[in-house]
């Protein structure tokens, strides 16, 4: 059966666990997170390696079918766990063994089927099968973590500050989440580092600015955004930053272009009327990337459609030149921002 994060974690709160738990989707680390409480919950922390079995994306099916029925040693219960299993890579006849022993789980033990790997491989026949036949199954639980939105990281942010005994506002906690790009991973990590940086104090914007290691989607969002309020010079600063960390000039400009597409969708969306939940949803953006859209709609009120294809134009031919000609990636890329930025600023650089 399929069970939302709430479901699963209130079974494994309660000792209600199904036989059978296949994790999986977008938040990794919601997927890695609910493996650990489920082995913790079944073997315990210390991982007894005497009853955890522990098999890989592919298995002689006889070792899966003797690791399930096999008693535990010395405990009431063991766990077999599954780590990016794909059933892309055995026969039908291994596929139906296998569909054959997850039916017939003893309540001695816990499958646990936890995939952090590509999401794309759940795409295909087989796993879809699996999924399908498990969802289907009483004894099993199905749990999908999509991406979580950014007002649901930084509502988790600002609990993981509260637990660790530090004071966070709203505010400062979505600037952690929007510098992270809503990566729980990330959001987690920069929280905990604030935290043992502040102790009991409160964390502030500055405190963030400072120690939060940024992302280059961030950076380049950053250079994009100061482009379209004038301001050239902090543009080259933060160019100048990008390269001196040996970012591929490639990869700045695509970036960049990404940031330009962004705007040109919140444009055109605020030219009809349409909110930014309206965009997002019409561009096919990601949960956690909806902040995006939002900013974007804030930034280009002052600017018109035909700059923003112009500047989408000048990014494709700076593109084009560094990829076909001996030019100096620096100078094309400095070139190219004087080129973004608004006729008043440019004819201050001249």
């Amino acid at each position: 059966m399929k069970l939302d994060e709430d479901k699963l974690s209130t079974g494994i709160k309660s000792g209600e666990i199904s036989r059978v738990n296949y994790l999986y989707g977008e938040e990794r680390f919601l997927v890695k997170t609910y493996t650990d409480r489920l082995l913790d919950a079944t073997v315990g922390k210390d991982r007894n390696d005497i009853n955890l079995t522990k098999l890989g994306s592919t298995f002689p099916v006889d070792t899966l079918v003797d690791s399930i029925e096999s008693m535990p040693l010395f405990a009431d219960s063991k766990a077999v766990l599954i780590s990016d299993l794909d059933m892309e890579k055995f026969d039908e006849n291994g596929i139906e063994t296998i569909l054959n022993a997850f039916k017939d789980v003893p309540d001695e033990c816990t499958v646990i089927i936890s995939m952090t790997g590509n999401t794309e491989q759940l795409k295909k026949a087989k796993n879809k099968k699996l999924i399908t036949a498990l969802s289907k199954q009483k004894n099993a639980a199905v749990c999908e973590f999509t991406h979580l939105t950014p007002a649901r990281v930084t509502e988790l942010i600002m609990k993981k500050a509260a637990k660790r005994g530090c004071v966070i506002s709203r505010p400062n906690a979505q600037h952690i989440a929007e510098l992270t790009l809503c990566d729980l991973s990330l959001s987690s990590v920069e929280t905990d580092k604030l935290c043992s940086y502040v102790g009991t104090g409160e964390i502030t914007a500055g405190m963030i600015d400072k120690l939060t290691i940024k992302q280059l989607d961030t950076s380049i969002y950053s250079l994009a955004t100061e482009l379209t309020k004038g301001n050239r010079k902090q543009a080259l600063l933060i160019l100048d930053d990008l390269i001196s960390q040996k970012i591929d000039p490639i990869v700045i400009l695509a970036s960049l272009s990404s940031s330009y597409i962004d705007f040109y969708h919140a444009k055109a969306a605020q030219s009809s009327g349409k909110p930014a939940s309206q965009v997002a949803e019409d561009f096919g953006y990601a949960k956690n990337r909806t902040f995006v859209v939002t900013k974007a709609m804030n930034l280009v009120s002052r600017l018109d459609i035909a700059h923003i294809r112009n500047c989408l134009d000048i990014l494709f031919n700076a593109d084009l030149m560094l990829k076909t000609s001996a030019v100096d990636s620096r100078t094309v890329l400095e070139e190219t921002i004087v080129k973004l930025s608004p006729e008043k600023s440019r004819r201050a650089y001249y």
